[in-house]
């Protein structure tokens, strides 16, 4: 009772306490008001749903629960679970500078230097620069030796099966290598010109980047209509940005994926050698480590692994989700992390934790991009149960977005029946719609619930707003 009571506390912390003067919904009478919202839908709708209470785990609504949905981002609820149960709460990432400091004579190193990088997914350009800056620190001004990079820590899948190949020039399909670096996405910035008629100015980083963008865009009056900005592939590491930008309008970010990790790392470290005045002997080589014992010299920590699950959920990350994934793979079998380890060790953890049991079919990466993941709404609700009555069940409902709030959940249920009310995981793609989570109903009972939508041609809008309207019919029921 303690933790339901705890639990409680923490939906009446971020939701509204004001009451609703309609009546209250009997069970019968929420399923006769669920099944009325869907008639809209016609009986071809292929969805999935699963109500049930949080407290007694009564199940007040079912429609094809035990059928097989693609979830598209709900899957990221199984990668944070496993990743909870897997993981100390200290762990992090760690990109490490090795160096044997007895071989630094008169500013020279005559040994080689090993950079270890280890999937930090939020590792950025200035914690790399911060890391070889600390050569430059301790006066070495020669590397008479190698640079080894050592990325062994994952395999070189990058893509998991099943994923749409189209994805592949997008930073949310941006390739999965423990070489993670900017997101292992190419960033540029497009400035209006003072007056229309004019080229818009494409900024580029200081840093070298594996990747050419063609400007293409330009500047338009405020009154101009579908004034936008479009990139496509244009061949090989290319990519032309076309469209207009109106004179005041802010700087627009643009950003794509990179193709080839280990080419974006070694222009990356050439660049910040050469800048902090360093020669190199030899080229850079990637391979794994000797394991001759080297001292550690440097080391750049990622971000709190709770504050990676946070934005995972939140904004919906799929290169936290892939990384955790994989590193959860690599934990579980002592190998380097792969889309197979982590199916393997994820479906062995889920299995122990919540009981659930998974064919090996499914559970394919941990974001939730392929195609070829399939579960179902009475997985997605067990595992939700599991997680109410966990230790970390404060932190993991606090993590997911808020209806009208935060995260992907911010511009949805925005009015006050709903707002700050739904504590659920989004997911979208290509014919895919889902939405699972918790929820208070007006009188302060907890649910949890699944909804799966699968097989649509039209809008997803649509569907997100049905999404929408199920929860407020929850809410209202007693």
């Amino acid at each position: 009772m303690k933790k339901i009571y705890w639990l409680t506390l923490l939906f009446v912390s971020f939701m509204s306490c004001t009451g609703f003067a309609n009546k209250n919904v009997t069970a019968g009478q929420l399923s006769k008001n669920i099944d009325e919202a869907l008639k809209t839908f016609g009986e071809n709708i292929n969805i999935g749903i699963l109500v049930q209470d949080a407290k007694t785990a009564k199940v007040l609504y079912k429609r094809n629960a035990d059928r097989y949905f693609m979830p598209a981002s709900n899957e990221k609820l199984f990668t944070a679970l496993a990743a909870l149960e897997s993981f100390s709460p200290d762990f992090s990432y760690q990109t490490r500078l090795f160096v044997d400091k007895t071989k630094i004579k008169n500013g020279i190193l005559q040994d080689n230097i090993y950079i270890q990088f280890s999937g930090d997914p939020r590792l950025t350009s200035e914690q790399l620069e911060q890391l070889l800056g600390s050569l430059a620190q301790a006066e070495i001004k020669k590397i008479k030796g190698a640079v080894i990079i050592d990325d062994t820590a994952f395999d070189n899948e990058a893509m998991s099966p099943g994923t749409t190949w189209d994805d592949k020039d997008f930073c949310w399909g941006a390739p999965v290598s423990a070489l993670i670096i900017n997101q292992n996405c190419a960033n540029a910035t497009l400035v209006p010109a003072a007056r229309p008629g004019q080229p818009a100015t494409l900024k580029l980083p200081a840093y070298p980047q594996p990747v050419r963008f063609i400007n293409q865009v330009t500047t338009q009056a405020p009154a101009t209509k579908d004034c936008a900005i479009k990139v496509k592939p244009e061949g090989d590491k290319t990519y032309a940005i076309s469209g207009c930008i109106k004179t005041n309008a802010q700087p627009q970010n643009v950003t794509m994926a990179i193709s080839g990790p280990r080419e974006n790392t070694r222009l990356l470290v050439n660049y910040l050698l050469k800048k902090n005045h360093i020669k190199v002997s030899k080229k850079i080589e990637f391979r794994k480590m000797s394991s001759s014992p080297v001292e550690l010299f440097s080391k750049q920590d990622s971000l709190p692994f709770k504050a990676l699950i946070t934005t995972m959920l939140k904004e919906s990350d799929n290169g936290i989700a892939e990384s955790l994934f994989k590193t959860i793979g690599a934990l579980y079998t002592h190998e380097a992390g792969s889309f197979n380890n982590g199916n393997n060790a994820v479906r062995a953890i889920l299995a122990e934790a919540a009981h659930l049991n998974f064919p090996p079919t499914t559970l394919i990466d941990g974001s939730g991009a392929s195609r070829y993941n399939f579960i179902t709404p009475e997985q997605v609700v067990a595992l939700l149960q599991k997680a109410f009555y966990s230790d970390y069940a404060a932190y993991f409902i606090s993590s997911l977005p808020v209806s009208g709030v935060d995260g992907t959940l911010k511009d949805r249920m925005k009015d006050p029946l709903t707002r700050g009310k739904v504590h659920a995981k989004t997911g979208s793609m290509s014919a895919v719609s889902s939405l699972s989570g918790y929820l208070e109903t007006k009188t302060k009972r907890t649910l949890i619930f699944s909804i799966m939508i699968n097989g649509f041609v039209d809008s997803p809008e649509k569907y997100k707003a049905l999404e929408d309207k199920l929860c407020a019919i929850l809410i209202k029921s007693s």
